[in-house]
């Protein structure tokens, strides 16, 4: 208790200092606080923030608060708090333990927001794009004050209370709305939602199964809207025109009483009742008005008159698609009906056999099958022709024989009265051509018969009479002699002889196919011809004859080969065996014989010319072979005194040795080593021996021996020495021993070595490197495969791997791999491969210019090796010399022009072939020899304008610098200051002229101008662009501001009457043009302008334009129009004419209907108006784009009105009243009536009433036909169409039925059609049709036909057909049969036959007594009846041929049915084809020369073993005789001779059936020439003596095929070829040529030409030397033939031609022709045409050494002349008495004939004192040796080189010159070859000459 109080008292305690201490105020008075609101408004909404305040009077701060509502306390303590709901609101205010009253209360009504309502107008749920909705949102309580917000789906949008939209796809979804107050948060709750569809509008279709119609019939089209359940209305439009609404249109059906303005494209539209919505227009849908068709008759064919039995076919032809019409005919105004020669099918009327009754008019109409209501008018009438006779052709003959020969003509004509006529002609009862003309122009055998020509048209056709055309061969003449064979000089006769015949004929003969001429050795003599025999006799007669006056010839006769032997008989000399080696011990016979035809001969031997038999015997036999009896064997044949002789040598020598061919030397054990026994050129067959170590070696497993091989299966014992030997197969002949082979065996395995070459530690790209692998042992046939890094690399077999270009990727580690059987081994290396260094240029140049030094380094980076450097200039190689010096890796220039370009340089390594590639290239510009100067002007026009700025601008164009600059006008400096530019600020007409600048650099000073042009701007003008100057109001006028110079450079600016041009609303200005849009009366005035350059915007023409008045109305007038001939509404056809006008010129005049434009005329006229033309016109008057309307004027137009006859009746019986009425509807003018029956006007009588529109009829039989009406308008040219027609049918008494059966056979057959057609005979209606089949109802369809498609058996019965109308019922029955058609079967005892017998096949139904036609098959094809299948009923009888093998069927048709049976079993019939013989002769030609053999042979396709043989000849059998023997199926025919020749055939004869033999094989014609001609040689251009270098050519050729030709010359062959060409004849080709013609073993030589050929005239090229020459350093050449005739000369430096024709060449001394080397050749017209060449001429330094020689010639004259005065001194001055004989210095021809040593000698022997005193007596020696060395030009005359041998002995030998005139002139030529090179005329040379100093002369 103590506790609990002192517990409570400091609680006390701390209350009471708490409270204390939280204030730390006294209390204070707080008034009573008031609660206000915010916002006041009348009415608070609980959705928005109501705040409430409590407001104390006094401004007390620290205030705090408490809130009740309803007087609970709401724990809010702020001064203002929110309101929460609707209640009574109280605050107070306290400060510490002060506070105030509670406030009075404060009622708060908050209420619900009101709710939005959605209404919709109109209230549809669906909508369609372009309806109009409207939304209306209202809110309870009115909207005062409210804003809206839309809601669609999930977008809001603010808007009004209602909201309009127009309907779109977009537009659909969900919409409400709801309310907002303004300026507050409140809104209302969200409306009720509105959804808006919005679908597609439906597309309208029409359905009808009308697409096309002909005039009058009802149409039927429907428009329907799919899938819509609306009420709509409905639009029809016809080609786009709306259809007024009348009888026409029907609700969604629009019903067409067709006419033929109905044609067209027909839509429909749908509008929704009590809506503006309307569907798009349907799909077209096509109606075709037919109009009735014109029908067109016509005789199918080209003529109109026939002949009885002719077929006659009319045709009815209709303009549109026939299928769809039916035909009616009439015969001279009457229906006609089918008879038996009458039929129709479709539009045809067919008579098939005409008759004269057939004549008569005929007409046809079309009827429509399947609107049979609609024909056609008839057709106009086509008259028919039919004769009562039938005429035969006739047949006209040309030139005509009895007999005629082959190849003559035969003209034949055919002619028949008429047209339209086809004429075959026929040989017998074959068709040969169809043409009025039979024409053979080379008649044959096949063409012999009895000709007959048809005359044909359509079916009908007509033979003429029978003409026999008797056709033969010409006769072959044959030849008659018994000369086969002679010789020269002997004489032949032949006879040409025809058999059995007695026409005069003319002969002509050929030989080798060339024709004969008759001279003295051929003769001819009627049919004889008589040779005096030559060699060229030698050949093939033929003979040949022609009729006299017919160009008849006949074939040639056989050949009659005549063989002309040669000089000497042919001897063949043959060894046998014909071995070329006989070995020691065999047996050889020569066989000697003589290749002509020809007997009598003795044969002599001889051994090395030793006589070894005198026995007549031609074979020398050797029985034992020996070396001594090897030689030259020699046959001597002789006959009487004539002996000839052939030799051969006999080689005979030891057997041959054999040798061990192997590349095993060794081997290891296990592996397979071959060995093989060769024996070295032999190739004959040899058995084999081999030996081991001298023992022979048995084949076994290890030791395998197969012919000429060894194979060891190597083991360590097959270690030894090999041999081998032969025995010569066939012939007793064995070999020694070879050689012996040695084979070692090795131990265990091989060592490897593995090099690189080159061997460098790294290898560049691009270099070479092999790898070789080998083996140390000596071994081989090792496989080598090498791996790079493990990977296969290559798998070829080869030992050295070899990288032909290295590339980085190649490097690696290489293994080479070593295989030979089952064993590998291998060995490994690193190859290490870089790319070689790439190289660069060091250089601070880029540009110079010429004789500057520019130094270029060519720097390879940290590479060791020593390279060579190259440099390129523009990638050429740069050689190193004075301007482009090299050194080392430098390259230095001394700078040209040509050093401008791209330098490289590139390295070579110095001791590898390795290069660098290039180093980038460094430019090097060389400017020219002086700079390029550019002169610019800116701006650049051509012109400047006075006023204008202008610069020019002068540059240098190469990239350089340090230029100065200095301008001129006209000459005149203007600038000193070096400036690059010249400016003219404000340019003026002074300025203008030439402009130059000069630039200068140094000395150097270069200049260049330009012409600156300066003018006045150009000059305006203005004009109006219209023809008139007054225009109206609202007209456009357009003024033109044009410049004399390019408009498109300039722009304008516009003045009106003195002042710049206002801104108007009308007026614009595009470029230079003034438009004013509508003119205003404002708008007069007077106009200038003036151009302002559009670039240049100081520039503007110099004045303005002269002013032009514009002129403008105040009002507008209309056109006037004009009617001609006027009604209120037109008909159609009528015309109308309408004229417009307006004041004033310039008018256009365009008319148009409502719209459109119909003519731009001021007159309109419609000549025939039409429907389409109604509607309102109006003109307009228009000039530019102003134009003036007229009044509008309406033209009214419609078609006439087409009557149409009103009445019920359309069929009628005799006696009644009928009445048509013709009525025209909606009409009210005056028409008068006209009526038709069957088109034909109808006259008012009894019978035929007509009151005004009405017709009535009284009615007959005749009343029956069709009716039309037709109305006319009184006083006006318009007529209607006639009404459709109206039939009236008029009837019999009763109905007569009629039932029919088609077809009407008494049974029918299971899988035939049968119709059962039940009809009324009268043309009457609603009738209903019924059928019973045994009384069973089988049809309730109201169908008048039953048809069974396919009859089968059950369908058989009593068919009954019921007709009923009204109450009426009538019937007929019929029976109808059905069964199976029956099987036919083959009977007959034929299963196999061979051609040619008689097989017959029947077929047999059984128990049917039907007409049955029967059909063959064979194979499955139809056979023909035709001579070898003939087929007589129900039989088939076969000629039997190779065709007719197969499988035989036969068919019956029943006749007149389409009733087939089945097809019968087959019945098999095996035919045996007798095999084709094919006859041959055994080589590629069949003419064949005397003695050649000739083989036939005889093949048969199939087994050769059940086939004999027969042989013809010419027809008859033939049998063996000498020459000709048979072998199976083979005729040889060993010796031919002429009478073998012949047409040759065989067959086979069956060797068990000898009745059954194949046919003869087709003739093979066999000639045999009776003698052997030559062959004949050709020659092209030939000369009887050739020159060298000319083209020789031969041909060689002999009659027939198959030979080969070889050419010789003399006994030496050249070419085996016909042609033989020699392209350059030379000399050594001059000889004797023939050429042999070969085949198979015969041959024969040519005759022998002789060829010769000389050498061209040389020509001699000569030094012509001349002081002046010398003097001048020059060389004149002379070139020269000596043959007497006229040449002409080229001449030739170092082989090039130069111009001229002279013989003399001037060449001038320089360093180029010195070394120059000149020749020259002539030229000529004639043969030769051209020379030999000269030998060539080189001055070398023959000038050089003349100077020298003058020099030394000057000194040696004056040494001679001072020797002269010497002498005469020392003569005179010596004594008398001294008796000496004075030195003649001087001698004359006398002595230099006495003289023994020449004074040449004498210089000659003196020589080399004179050497070693003067230098100048060596050069002359040396001159002397080089005019006989180096002058000299004659090579090729062998008389020039004796010459010159004479002068090397007088010059060089001192050769005593004899006392001979001969010797004298031997020294003056060789003085003149030497130094002249001339020839020395024949004249006594002078004692110059003889001195020798005539040498020097020349020099």
């Amino acid at each position: 208790m103590e506790s609990f109080n002192i517990l409570l008292l400091t609680v006390a305690v701390t209350v009471q200092v708490t409270s204390h201490d939280s204030t730390g105020e006294p209390p204070v008075q707080i008034s009573k606080p008031k609660v206000t609101l915010n916002p006041s408004h009348a009415v608070l909404y609980s959705t928005e923030t109501v705040t409430l305040h409590c407001e104390v009077p006094e401004a007390l701060s620290g205030l705090q608060y408490d809130w009740y509502k309803n007087s609970a306390d709401l724990s809010e303590h702020q001064p203002s708090i929110t309101a929460r709901g609707s209640g009574k609101y109280e605050c107070k205010a306290k400060k510490g333990t002060s506070e105030s009253e509670i406030s009075a209360s404060y009622t708060l009504t908050l209420q619900d927001p009101p709710k939005a309502k959605l209404t919709v107008d109109p209230k549809w749920t669906e909508f369609f794009p372009s309806e109009n909705i409207e939304l209306k949102c209202e809110i309870e309580g009115g909207s005062s004050g409210w804003t809206f917000e839309w809601i669609k789906d999930t977008w809001t949008s603010e808007g009004d209370s209602v909201r309009a939209i127009t309907v779109k796809h977009p537009d659909s979804g969900k919409y409400s709305c709801r309310g907002k107050l303004k300026n507050r948060q409140v809104t209302t709750q969200q409306s009720n939602a509105f959804q808006l569809n919005v679908k597609d509008l439906p597309e309208p279709k029409i359905q009808s199964d009308w697409t096309e119609a002909f005039p009058g019939e009802k149409v039927y089209l429907e428009c329907v809207i799919q899938g819509v359940s609306e009420n709509w209305n409905y639009m029809w439009f016809k080609d786009s025109r709306r259809i007024v609404s009348s009888d026409e249109t029907n609700i969604n059906t629009l019903t067409l009483s067709v006419k033929s303005s109905h044609h067209g494209a027909y839509e429909c539209q749908g509008e929704l009742q009590g809506r503006k919505v309307s569907t798009a227009r349907s799909t077209q849908h096509l109606l075709t008005v037919h109009e009735l068709p014109q029908l067109k008759l016509s005789i199918e064919s080209q003529w109109n008159m026939f002949y009885p039995t002719e077929k006659v076919t009319l045709k009815c032809s209709i303009d549109e698609e026939s299928n769809k019409w039916g035909y009616e005919w009439f015969k001279n105004g009457g229906l006609l009906k089918k008879d038996k020669d009458i039929s129709f099918s479709g539009n045809t009327l067919s008579i098939s056999s005409a008759k004269a009754g057939h004549s008569g008019q005929y007409t046809c109409r079309g009827k429509h099958l399947t609107r049979t209501l609609v024909t056609t008018r008839e057709t106009e009438a086509v008259q028919l022709r039919i004769q009562d006779i039938k005429p035969k052709p006739t047949i006209t003959k040309h030139k005509w024989f009895e007999l005629f020969y082959t190849e003559e003509r035969v003209q034949l004509h055919c002619n028949m009265p008429g047209v339209g006529w086809e004429y075959h002609w026929y040989k017998g009862s074959t068709l040969r051509i169809t043409h009025p003309e039979l024409t053979i122009d080379a008649v044959s055998l096949s063409d012999s018969g009895n000709y007959h020509c048809k005359a044909q048209r359509g079916d009908f056709s007509v033979d003429s009479e029978t003409l026999q055309v008797r056709v033969q061969k010409p006769p072959q003449p044959h030849i008659q002699s018994d000369w086969t064979e002679a010789f020269p000089g002997e004489k032949v006769s032949l006879q040409c002889v025809i058999r059995d015949v007695s026409e005069n004929w003319n002969y002509t003969w050929f030989k080798d196919s060339s024709k004969i001429d008759s001279r003295a050795e051929t003769n001819i003599k009627g049919n004889n011809l008589t040779l005096s025999v030559k060699s060229s006799h030698h050949g093939a007669y033929e003979c040949q004859a022609e009729l006299q006056e017919r160009n008849v010839s006949t074939v040639r006769s056989k050949q009659h080969l005549l063989t002309v032997h040669g000089s000497q008989p042919t001897i063949l000399l043959q060894q046998d065996p014909s071995h070329a080696e006989i070995y020691t011990g065999e047996q050889v016979k020569l066989t000697c014989s003589i290749q002509e035809k020809t007997s009598k001969w003795q044969y002599f031997w001889q051994i090395d010319s030793q006589q070894v038999n005198t026995v007549n015997n031609p074979i020398y036999t050797i029985q034992n072979a020996t070396l001594s009896q090897k030689g030259n064997y020699t046959c001597q044949v002789r006959r009487g005194e004539m002996t000839y002789a052939n030799s051969t040598i006999l080689t005979i020598r030891e057997p041959p040795q054999p040798h061990i061919q192997s590349d095993w030397t060794e081997a290891f054990p296990g592996e397979k080593v071959s060995l093989q026994c060769v024996i070295r050129d032999v190739s004959k067959n040899w058995n084999y021996t081999w030996f081991k170590d001298s023992s022979k070696i048995d084949s076994r497993a290890e030791t395998n021996i197969q012919g000429n091989n060894l194979t060891l299966s190597v083991k360590s014992s097959h270690h030894g020495a090999y041999e081998c030997q032969a025995e010569l197969q066939e012939r007793n002949v064995s070999t020694v021993r070879s050689k012996q082979h040695f084979l070692t065996v090795h131990g265990s395995q091989p060592t490897i070595l593995l090099q690189q070459d080159p061997s460098h530690a790294e290898i560049y790209t691009g270099e070479q490197v092999k790898l070789t692998c080998s083996i140390q042992e000596k071994t081989s046939k090792w496989q080598y495969f090498w791996q790079i890094d493990s990977q296969q690399v290559s798998t070829v077999n080869n030992p050295i791997y070899t990288t032909q270009n290295a590339t980085l990727s190649q490097k690696g580690n290489y293994t080479c791999q070593i295989r030979r059987g089952e064993m590998t081994y291998a060995k490994s290396t690193i190859l290490s491969i870089r790319e070689p260094p790439q190289p660069h240029i060091q250089s601070d140049w880029t540009e110079a210019f010429p004789g500057e030094k520019v130094s270029l380094q060519c720097v390879i980076r940290d590479v060791s090796e020593n390279w060579n450097y190259t440099w390129f200039k523009d990638s050429s190689k740069i050689d190193s010399r004075a301007e482009t010096n090299i050194q080392g890796n430098n390259l230095t220039l001394s700078v040209k022009s040509s050093h401008h370009g791209a330098y490289e340089c590139q390295a070579e390594s110095q001791e590898r072939n390795v290069s660098t590639v290039r180093s980038k290239q460094h430019f090097l510009t060389v400017h020219g020899s002086q700079p390029t100067i550019l002169l610019q002007q800116d701006p650049s026009h051509a012109e400047i304008y006075t006023g204008e700025q202008v610069k020019l601008t002068c540059s240098i164009q190469e990239k350089t610098s340090k230029w100065q600059y200095f301008w001129q006008i006209d000459s005149q400096q203007v600038s000193t200051v070096n400036n690059p530019i010249y400016t003219i600020q404000n340019a003026t007409l002074s300025q203008k002229g030439n402009y130059t600048c000069q630039v200068r650099r140094g000395e150097m000073t270069y200049a260049k101008s330009t012409i600156l042009t300066i003018r006045e701007p150009p000059k305006a003008n203005m004009s109006i662009e219209s023809q008139w100057n007054m225009f109206y109001p609202t007209e456009k006028v357009t003024l033109k501001c044009s410049v004399d110079e390019e408009s498109n450079k300039w722009g304008y600016e516009w003045f009106k009457n003195g002042g710049s041009l206002k801104d108007d609303k009308d007026i614009s200005v595009s470029r230079n043009t003034l438009s004013i849009s509508s003119a205003k009366v404002g708008h007069s005035g007077q106009y200038t302008c003036r151009g302002k350059h559009l670039a240049r915007t100081l520039v503007t023409t110099t004045r303005e334009t002269e002013a032009v008045q514009l002129r403008i109305q105040d009002i507008k007038p209309k056109p006037n129009i004009t009617k001609h001939v006027w009604f209120e509404l037109f008909y159609a056809e009528e015309k109308v004419q309408l004229k417009c006008n307006m004041t004033g010129v310039g008018w256009e005049y365009h008319w148009y209907k409502g719209s459109t434009l119909r003519i731009t005329h001021p007159e309109l006229t419609i000549d025939a108006v039409s429907l389409s033309d109604r509607g309102n016109y109006h003109c307009k008057a228009k000039r530019g784009d102003f134009s003036v309307d007229s009044e509008t004027l309406q033209v009214r137009v419609q078609k006439p009105p087409q009557p149409h006859i009103q009445s019920d009746w359309t069929e009628a019986f005799p006696g009644e009243k009928v009445s048509l009425q013709c009525v025209i509807r909606d009409v009210s003018e005056n028409w008068n009536y006209t009526w038709f029956k069957d088109s034909s006007k109808i006259d008012s009588r009894a019978e035929t009433n007509i009151q005004g529109n009405n017709l009535t009829l009284s009615v007959k039989s005749s009343h029956h036909g069709a009716y039309e009406c037709q109305a006319e308008l009184q006083e006006r040219n318009v007529s209607t169409v006639r009404s459709k027609q109206h039939f009236l049918t008029v009837h019999g008494s009763q109905p007569t039925i009629l039932l029919q059966q088609d077809p009407s056979h008494p049974e029918m057959y299971n899988g035939e059609q049968v119709n059962l057609t039940c009809s009324i005979q009268e043309k009457t209606s609603k009738w209903q049709y019924f059928w019973q089949r045994d009384s069973q109802q089988v049809n309730t369809v109201n169908n008048p036909i039953y048809t069974i498609q396919n009859a089968t058996f059950s369908q058989k019965g009593n068919y009954t057909c019921q007709v009923r109308r009204g109450e009426m019922t009538y019937a007929k029955s019929t029976i109808l049969t059905i069964r199976e058609p029956p099987q036919p079967h083959i009977q007959s005892d034929w299963t196999e036959a061979f051609p040619g017998e008689k097989v017959s096949l029947q077929c047999v139904i059984r128990d049917v007594s039907e007409n049955w036609n029967y059909t063959w098959f064979k194979d499955s094809s139809k056979i023909d009846s035709r001579a070898e299948t003939n087929i007589q009923g129900n039989n088939l009888t076969l000629s039997v041929k190779s065709s007719h093998h197969g499988a035989y069927e036969c068919q019956a048709e029943l006749q007149e049915r389409n009733v087939s049976t089945v097809r019968s079993k087959q019945h098999f019939l095996t035919v045996h084809e007798p095999p084709k013989p094919n006859l041959s002769i055994e080589s590629q030609w069949n003419m064949f020369y005397p003695t050649e053999k000739v083989t036939l042979k005889c093949s048969v396709d199939e087994e050769s073993n059940k086939w004999g043989y027969e042989w013809f000849k010419n027809g008859g059998s033939l049998k063996k005789v000498e020459d000709i023997s048979f072998s199976g199926n083979t005729l040889s025919i060993s010796s031919a001779k002429a009478g073998h020749s012949g047409q040759y055939t065989c067959r086979g004869k069956h060797l068990t059936r000898t009745l059954v033999t194949t046919r003869e094989t087709e003739a093979v014609q066999l000639r045999i020439k009776d003698i052997t001609p030559k062959p004949i040689i050709k020659k092209h251009e030939w000369f009887e003596l050739f020159y060298t270098e000319e083209r020789v050519k031969f041909d060689c050729n002999m009659s027939g095929v198959g030979w080969e030709y070889h050419w010789h010359k003399a006994a030496k062959p050249l070419i085996k070829n016909s042609e033989f060409t020699i392209d350059a004849v030379s000399l050594t080709d001059t000889g004797d040529y023939h050429c042999k013609a070969q085949r198979g073993d015969f041959s024969v030589d040519s005759e022998t030409l002789q060829v010769r050929v000389q050498a061209r005239p040389p020509a001699f090229l000569s030094l012509k030397t001349e002081l002046i020459d010398i003097m001048t350093g020059d060389v004149t050449l002379r070139c020269n033939i000596s043959d007497g005739r006229q040449w002409n000369y080229t001449w030739f430096m170092n082989g090039q031609q130069l111009n001229g024709s002279s013989d003399v060449l001037k060449v001038t001394g320089n360093e180029e022709t010195i070394k120059s080397e000149f020749k020259c050749k002539g030229i000529n017209t004639e043969r030769p045409l051209y020379s030999a060449l000269s030998d060539g001429f080189v001055a070398n330094n023959i000038i050089f050494k003349r100077k020298i020689l003058l020099a030394i010639s000057g000194c040696l004259v004056c040494c001679i002349f001072i020797l002269i005065i010497g002498c005469i001194i020392l003569k005179i001055t010596h004594k008398p008495e001294v008796k000496e004989t004075p030195e003649d210095l001087f001698f004359s021809m006398t002595d230099s004939k006495n003289q023994i040593i020449s004074p040449m000698k004498e210089y000659m022997d003196n020589r080399q004192t004179e050497l070693e005193e003067s230098q100048g007596k060596a050069e002359l020696i040396s001159d002397c040796a080089s005019a006989v060395h180096e002058d000299s030009v004659i090579k090729e005359s062998q008389e020039k080189a004796e010459l010159i041998s004479d002068c090397a002995s007088a010059v060089h030998e001192d050769s005593v010159i004899k006392e001979s005139q001969e010797k004298a002139e031997l020294i003056s030529d060789c003085a003149s070859a030497v130094h002249e090179d001339s020839v020395i005329k024949e004249e006594d040379t002078s004692a110059t000459v003889a001195n020798g100093l005539t040498s020097f002369k020349g020099l």
